[in-house]
């Protein structure tokens, strides 16, 4: 749904967290009400994951996979001491991947989640 000046009708969705969304939960959103979108705002705000969190718990515990959901590559991660200390350094630039595609697949999660209700 396009809006008279041409752009999707996302009411409440902020632009900072539009820019992170796939196009494909862009365009269901801007097709949901008002009210659809306030709450996949507000679940969004709740389930989203923090690049600062994650930097924390990689510095602190090395816990950085397990913060976005990845067990299995945490666990690896432990018993080969984060790769000797050279994963665990790679890990210092891709934090931030890790936790966009987390995001993502919250968004996508959540946006099927609310259709399912509007469909029952």
């Amino acid at each position: 749904m396009e809006s008279s000046n041409g752009k999707e009708n996302h009411a409440l969705i902020p632009q900072s967290i539009l820019d992170n969304l796939p196009a494909m939960v862009k365009n269901e959103l801007a097709l949901l009400p008002i009210s659809r979108q306030s709450e996949f705002l507000e679940e969004y705000n709740r389930k989203k994951k923090s690049v600062l969190v994650a930097y924390l718990l990689w510095f602190i515990f090395g816990l950085d996979y397990g913060y976005v959901g990845l067990w299995g590559l945490q666990i690896v991660f432990w018993i080969t001491g984060g790769g000797l200390g050279l994963w665990a350094l790679v890990l210092l630039f891709f934090i931030p991947h890790l936790v966009q595609n987390r995001n993502k697949d919250i968004a996508i999660n959540i946006l099927r989640d609310l259709q399912a209700i509007r469909t029952s």
